[in-house]
């Protein structure tokens, strides 16, 4: 059932055995989950069917430290959550991502790969995904008659990733939300509060109220935050009736090892030695009736053990311009300005090693036009890679207000040379294996010795980390069954929970851990524990 909250009565208490924070991916999988049990279910969404700006502002926040997207865009406050806006890309993290690296900090889960393994293969059908042996590369290579790449196999390896529509989940799973006879899903409903005993021991309800409209609480036996990695820390902050750091945060970890994945856009450019229709399964997503694939370069687990580094993976996306004319019309505008280029022997460089397209740019320069004179296919490499955990990089309030009077978190994310060194050793493998194999002709700027953080290092927006999941209270925030830590109900289902998240996608992991969620809840309330 949804409910327009703003047509409840003012003080209206609502109760439920499950009380869910959150109508994206991880709070509509568990409440669907939990719709096949005898629980009753109350979801809480900030926004309602569609985008509205004023409920999209309380998102907004400072950036305090390394370039970061504006907050109030890097997420969507309405039913569906961020899967509004997503781009599909779906594959499970590697089993090295769950295991304690002695070269990453802070790093390893109290799960393994294995644990995931069965919740993974159950989410496929949430995220519209083909379940036909999802994740052998091998196996679909074959059957779409496609050559893999022959790079060295101890240093990278062929991904598959699998692709969803992207399956919008607030309008794809509307009908099942209305259908559920013991889910009520309230739109319009903005939680205040998480409020507890006296001991901060044991919630006894969440505050909420409409931007326009009555406040009303929610009591349940079971409480579940379900929105992202900087809303669930600021939620926590703002509990903090009884414990004055925040709920959950006796040990100042709430908020802290913010994470995302950073990427270089492109990290080279390919001049093409072979037909761009022998790649096309890397250049572009193939889709089937359900779901689809498309092949990638990732980071073998056999490299990250030997060298120490972060994991990373490459999308081969074809690009349009090449480095000479690149060039060409960076050194066109520094001349009109009468100052001189930041790197001039590289912009040089790239003319006498691209002729053809210096040529191009001139032959545009002088028609006017925008095909290019000698044609040729070109790709621009995307590389995404993993950061390190890191306590000093973190979400944190300020004094800003919102429209209710409470205040908004910053994000002070951090980049270091440790990510750093990741970015250049990936480039020099790629750029190595691309010339090995007769790929084409590699370009790059990231293998300069001066080379540092571009103007723009693309974000996942992927919100790892903050309430990160730990069997050590010291540690994390939350325990392996996400429940956290000194609060005997109140969980968390997020990205929030990842200590680490590799290079992949995190929206499959995310799904996976609502369905081992649900299952845990089921189990309790069948065995008297619930």
């Amino acid at each position: 059932m949804l409910i327009d909250s703003r047509q409840l009565p003012d003080n209206e208490l609502l109760e439920a055995d499950v009380c869910i924070v959150g109508g994206g991916p991880a709070g509509i999988t568990l409440a669907l989950e939990l719709a096949q049990s005898d629980l009753s279910v109350v979801l809480l969404e900030s926004g309602g069917m569609t985008y509205d700006a004023e409920t999209q502002d309380l998102y907004a926040g400072p950036n305090l430290g390394f370039q970061y997207d504006p907050l109030d865009e890097a997420r969507l406050r309405f039913l569906g959550g961020s899967s509004n806006h997503w781009a599909g890309n779906c594959m499970p993290l590697i089993p090295i991502d769950f295991e304690r690296r002695d070269w990453m900090p802070h790093s390893g889960w109290p799960l393994t790969r294995a644990d995931l393994d069965p919740f993974y293969t159950r989410a496929q059908s949430y995220l519209e995904l083909q379940t036909d042996n999802p994740y052998d590369f091998g196996y679909w290579a074959q059957k779409l008659g496609v050559t893999p790449l022959s790079v060295d196999p101890d240093l990278l390896e062929n991904i598959g990733v699998n692709e969803s529509p992207p399956t919008a989940f607030g309008w794809v799973y509307e009908d099942q939300l209305k259908s559920a006879r013991n889910l009520r899903v309230f739109l319009h409903a903005n939680v205040l509060e998480i409020e507890t005993d006296d001991a901060a021991g044991n919630v006894t309800g969440v505050r909420v109220a409409c931007i326009e409209g009555p406040r009303f609480r929610v009591s349940a036996r079971r409480y579940v935050l379900c929105a992202g990695g900087i809303e669930i820390p600021r939620l926590l902050f703002l509990s903090n009736r009884v414990q004055n750091a925040g709920l959950g945060n006796g040990n100042d970890l709430v908020g802290r090892f913010f994470n995302d994945h950073a990427a270089i856009r492109p990290a080279m450019r390919v001049l093409l030695s072979r037909g761009m229709d022998e790649i096309d399964l890397y250049t572009a997503p193939r889709y089937f009736e359900t779901g689809g694939l498309m092949a990638t370069l990732a980071s073998s687990e056999a490299l990250l053990r030997r060298e120490e580094i972060g994991g990373f993976i490459c999308h081969l996306f074809p690009a349009s311009g090449s480095p000479g004319e690149e060039s060409f019309v960076r050194l066109s505008r520094h001349l009109r300005r009468l100052e001189a280029p930041p790197y001039l022997s590289h912009e040089i460089g790239n003319l006498l090693t691209d002729l053809d397209g210096a040529t191009n740019a001139v032959y545009k320069w002088i028609g006017g036009g925008r095909n290019d004179l000698v044609a040729r296919d070109w790709l621009a490499p995307w590389l995404t890679f993993e950061v390190t955990p890191n306590p000093e990089s973190r979400v944190l309030p300020v004094d800003e207000r919102d429209r209710f009077g409470q205040r908004r978190v910053g994000l002070d994310w951090r980049l270091t040379e440790t990510e750093l060194r990741t970015v250049k050793r990936a480039t020099e493998i790629l750029a190595h294996e691309i010339g090995r194999i007769g790929l084409g002709r590699v370009w790059t700027e990231v293998l300069r010795e001066d080379y540092t953080w571009p103007d723009h290092v693309a974000r996942g927006k992927h919100h790892c980390g903050t309430t990160r999941m730990s069997d050590d209270p010291k540690t994390g925030v939350v325990d392996a069954n996400c429940r956290v830590h000194g609060v005997s109900n109140l969980y968390i289902s997020s990205s929030s929970v990842f200590p680490t998240h590799g290079y992949a996608n995190p929206t499959l992991t995310i799904c996976a851990l609502s369905i081992r969620m649900a299952d845990h809840f089921r189990d309790a309330a069948q065995s008297g524990r619930f």
